[in-house]
């Protein structure tokens, strides 16, 4: 007869089915869901602690908000940089011992047909910039959201303008897009487009104008002439590296990849790259979402044909600003039609290049010189004035708007905090 067995106090054991089984074989199929990582079950909400879009996993853009521990530093800075740039414009007119008319004498001979030419320039640069994220948004999402897409540009100049090389505008962009509400890849996608969108019409607008107009640097002193033109092509080979290196890397993809390959384990042998796989994923993600970023906007053929014509539009009144300038204060003779125009913009692109490789915040204190010295054989007497017209137009007044939209976003935060705590 076989013994039953008690748990020592009389009672029969508990059944070997009520055991509870481990959550990966007794669980139901949603108790299994909950325990799966954020981003296999669901959408992640963005936080601050986002990691850094090396490590972020579906190719999905970090949109965390940089740190701003010693964000004094950068107002330093850029004080600094700005104050030496109005330095180098003195004294380059200075010591070229051109006659310079006081503010006065420029503001009571100026032309009121240039005046309102050059603030309608400004304002219709503004325009190109609003509707070129508003197409690439109506793209993306469906939706045209006009509010969204003029701050969107605002914000990417106005911390283009501050952080040095320009590095600052895309990830507080897409930061901003997802506190509205676009998360994952339609944030990085709006901007993404945009900037290569901008970047190739910069880059090939710029090489037509250097190359086809080479003779506006005949009348240039020797030592700026051999300045503008071996700093304007290196210049112009640097800022063609990114956009040649992404065609590249989506065209042949097979080389492409060999060569990252090799140049990172170049750079791991002589400890420039620290951590091989890592810096292979980060230039991996980086093409990915270049070449998701077009194929959204291939979709849209028409849409990508006037977002290319408002770039264009937009870059050639900015480098043909000054034109505008020498004309509104009577700098310039009244036959001076478009070959001066085109003469102008061909040198602002020479001096532009030449100080973009130069990391300050908006290449200030370099780019100042270098044009004050490029215009010097045009402006004549209102050369100075000038410079300051246009670096106000194209730099200094997205810095003012940007730091209004700071002070707004700050007061209405305070108030939003305070109806909470009401």
């Amino acid at each position: 007869m076989e013994e039953k067995k008690t748990d020592g106090r009389g009672n029969p054991p508990a059944e070997e089915t009520e055991r509870p089984l481990p959550p990966e074989d007794n669980a139901p199929a949603e108790e299994a869901e909950r325990t799966l990582p954020p981003e296999d079950n669901a959408p992640a909400v963005e936080t601050e602690q986002s990691p850094p879009p090396e490590d972020n996993a579906g190719g999905e853009i970090s949109v965390a908000r940089p740190k701003r521990k010693y964000g004094w530093v950068g107002t330093v800075l850029l004080v600094a940089v700005i104050a030496l740039g109005v330095y180098l414009m003195f004294k380059v007119v200075a010591d070229m011992g051109e006659e310079v008319k006081s503010f006065g004498e420029v503001i009571a001979a100026s032309d009121w047909r240039f005046a309102v030419i050059s603030l309608s320039a400004v304002l219709i640069t503004f325009a190109c910039i609003w509707l070129e994220y508003a197409i690439v948004m109506k793209t993306t999402t469906g939706k045209f959201r006009l509010a969204a897409s003029l701050k969107t540009g605002f914000i990417g100049k106005f911390y283009d303008n501050i952080t040095p090389l320009a590095t600052g505008g895309q990830p507080m962009q897409i930061y901003y897009l997802n506190k509205k509400g676009l998360h994952g890849g339609e944030s990085g996608a709006v901007v993404l487009i945009r900037y290569f969108a901008w970047m190739f019409c910069w880059i090939a607008m710029s090489t037509v104008f250097m190359a086809a107009f080479t003779g506006v640097l005949a009348g240039q002193e020797q030592s700026t002439r051999l300045l503008l033109t071996i700093g304007g092509w290196i210049g112009l080979v640097v800022n063609m590296f990114i956009p040649v290196f992404l065609i590249l890397f989506v065209v042949f993809p097979r080389f492409s990849h060999a060569l990252t390959t090799a140049l990172i384990k170049a750079g791991c042998k002589i400890r420039l790259v620290k951590d091989r796989e890592r810096a292979m994923a980060r230039v991996q993600k980086i093409v990915g979402d270049f070449r998701n970023s077009f194929k959204i906007m291939s979709r849209s053929p028409l849409k990508f044909i006037i977002l290319i014509l408002l770039c264009l539009t937009e870059i050639f009144l900015t480098y043909a600003f000054p034109y505008f300038i020498m004309k509104m204060f009577s700098g310039l003779d009244g036959g001076a039609g478009a070959s001066v125009m085109f003469s102008v913009i061909a040198l602002n692109f020479y001096a532009t290049m030449s100080a973009s490789i130069v990391p300050t915040p908006g290449n200030s204190g370099a780019i100042e010189g270098l044009v004050t010295a490029a215009f010097s054989s045009i402006a004549g007497s209102v050369l100075l004035w000038t410079v300051f017209g246009w670096r106000f137009g194209v730099y200094y007044i997205f810095i003012i708007i940007g730091l209004i939209i700071t002070i707004v976003d700050f007061i209405r935060n305070l108030i939003n905090k305070k109806r909470k705590k009401g």
